[in-house]
Formats: C-alpha cells, structure tokens, sequence
C-alpha cells in the first residue's frame, strides 16, 4: 500500500516516538510511506529507509489554509491510498486535506485532545478503551473508531531480568520533564526510603521545562548521591540496562509506550494507576501506586526490592505480554487490515453516513 504519515510537531516524546515507529515498521512490512513532517523534526534522521519519502511540511497554526493547500499538492503528488495522523495540529491539517482528496484519514489518539481539531477524520485509532469511551462521549460513532495498543520497535530482551536483594537497588525513570510526568513525586519517594534506612539509586533521564526544578528538588533534599541525571535518552536499551527497576510515576499518562519499553527489556516495572498503564498493566505484570502519592509509591518499590522473586515473575509476565499483545509483529497487521478495510469502502459513502464525526467539541 501506499500510506501518508502526517506528524507535524517538532518535538519527540510518545507520540512522535509511534509515529516514527508505524513509518519504520510498515516500511519494513513492504509499504510505501510518505512522512510529512517539521523540517526540524527531531528525530528526523530515524526516519531514513529506501521506502520511506520524507517530506517537510512547516506549519504554524492548526488552522492555516496555506497548509491545507501545501499539504493537498504533497499528497497529490504522492496519491497515498490512505492517511494516518497524529496529534492535534496533524489531524486537523490532513482531515481537511486527505477530504478535499477524497482520501480516508485515519487519526491516532495520542491523549484526551480537543475534538475540534479531528472534524474530518474517517476513523480513529485510540490506543485504550478509555480513550474510545472519551471519543464516544464526545459523539463519535463506535463504529468508527477501532482500539489499536501502540507498540515499540525496541529489541526485545531474551529474558526477563532477574530481581535481587541488591544492597544498592538502582531504578531507572525517563521522559519529558513537564509536570504531569510525576518526577517530582518519584523524587519525594526516594527520600522517604533514604530516611527509613534504604538506599535507593535513581537515574532520571530526560530533558524539558522542569529540568531545573527538579534539580533544585534534589538538592534541597539532599540526594545528590542517590539521584543522578542522564540528560535526554537517545538509546533507550542502553538507559534500561542501568537499573533492574524501572518507575512509570505519571499523574496522567494516556497510554504511556515508555512501559512498553521497558516491558520488552524484561525490567521490573513500578508504574502509577493512570490510565494507560491501567489497561496495560496489572498486578501480575507490574508494581502499581497511586497517582500522586510519594508514600504509595515508596510502599511500591520497597515491597519490589523485599520480594525479589515476586519482582521477577512479575518482569516475565509483563516481557510475555509485550510479546503477544504490543510487538509490531502484532500490531502491524491490525493497522494494515484496517487500511485495508477503509479503502475497500467508497470514502464519500462512509463520510455521509450518520454519526460519523464528533457531535460536539469536549
């Protein structure tokens, strides 16, 4: 098939990490793929493959026609039989587009976005049943929009990692440094173990607009020789292999492929009861907390570290799982069938069919 990914942020987090790996991973199947994407895309040079065309598209409001138009000539130069977006500002530019083509846009739901900017998708691809229920809330049809788990192109370990009764256990956590990503509260916890006679190692990875605060929080806690930063995580096989543990602290995390990394690297996961890892995750594939709450999690990764065979059960289900549930050799041809199925139905029919697009903005 031929297939258009539209990603227009310029950024790299989840979202831009899955857009990535679709590009890759139906280019590996045999597709022909057309990335349209920032010209400053950060993770531009991952896209390069010989069935890959990369082409840049720089827009600067969600709503500029002159992007309808550019990206209009760039798909007719392509003639993709299909449209995959991603993220708001995507979704927003290719519906528009790929329906003044006559062309089927599917969109990926990345979070709980403003459905104001998906009035022109054909289908939806959210990656939990949450997030299906939040589209249906907001008058999406069921019958247009299809759960598809995300994925990782991470090799996967042979084994799970075995848990010890390490003096020193070393955890590991990574991800944007915004807020919501719950660092401060991981960081809170570490110190809660340290005061009840743990001694806990962290190394965060990552990089954003907390970088600071978060380092100030360190010291004023003084947990310099327990907490050290890694800076932003290119090779994330590399950073997972620096501690057996690996934390998931979000306060809100709508599916988070970050566990599904570490579930492929055979770690022993920690990770809050947000909603992503909710559906991901349970209790026999993971250690679970509450969100928000440095004692829950303390409580979390102290009962992971006392009971170390529990720990490494808990790694072999979660590797298990990412085998047959979250793998590309699973995913993939779920994304190809229903590429499949949208092209096999006359766009026009299915975009004149009632309840096809949200009824109200949520």
């Amino acid at each position: 098939m031929k297939i258009s990914q539209v990603m227009l942020s310029k950024g790299f987090g989840g979202a831009e990490r899955l857009f990535v790996d679709l590009c890759r991973a139906l280019a590996d199947d045999g597709h022909r793929v057309q990335a349209v994407c920032h010209p400053e895309f950060e993770a531009l040079s991952q896209l390069e493959h010989d069935r890959i065309g990369i082409v840049p598209l720089r827009v600067k409001w969600d709503w500029s026609p002159w992007a309808r138009r550019r990206l209009g000539r760039i798909l007719g130069d392509f003639s993709p039989q299909v449209i995959h977006s991603h993220l708001c500002r995507g979704s927003a530019v290719a519906g528009d587009a790929g329906t003044k083509a006559g062309i089927p846009v599917i969109a990926n739901m990345h979070n709980y976005a403003n459905l104001k900017y998906y009035r022109n998708i054909s289908h939806f691809c959210p990656g939990t049943a949450d997030q299906k229920r939040y589209l249906m809330d907001g008058g999406v049809a069921e019958k247009n929009i299809s759960v598809i788990p995300h994925f990782s192109m991470i090799p996967v370990a042979e084994k799970a990692t075995a848990a010890s009764g390490d003096e020193s256990p070393v955890l590991v956590s990574f991800g944007r440094f915004v807020h919501k990503k719950g660092f401060h509260v991981l960081i809170d916890a570490i110190k809660l173990l340290g005061d009840s006679g743990l001694n806990i190692k962290l190394v965060l990875g990552g990089d954003g607009p907390e970088r600071q605060k978060l380092r100030n929080q360190v010291e004023a806690l003084k947990l310099q020789n327990q907490i050290s930063f890694h800076g932003w995580v290119d090779d994330v096989s590399f950073f997972l292999s620096q501690g057996r543990y690996f934390v998931l602290p979000s306060l809100d995390e709508p599916f988070g492929i970050v566990i599904l990394e570490a579930m492929a690297r055979g770690k022993v996961i920690l990770a809050s009861r947000s909603e992503g890892p909710k559906e991901i995750l349970d209790p026999s594939t993971a250690w679970m907390f509450e969100l928000n709450d440095p004692v829950s999690l303390a409580e979390a990764v102290r009962q992971a570290i006392s009971n170390p065979d529990s720990s490494t059960e808990k790694a072999r289900a979660s590797l298990e799982r990412y085998r047959s549930t979250y793998s590309p050799e699973r995913i993939i041809p779920v994304y190809v069938s229903l590429y499949h199925e949208l092209v096999s139905v006359s766009y026009y029919e299915r975009t004149n069919q009632e309840g096809n697009q949200p009824s109200r903005v949520a």
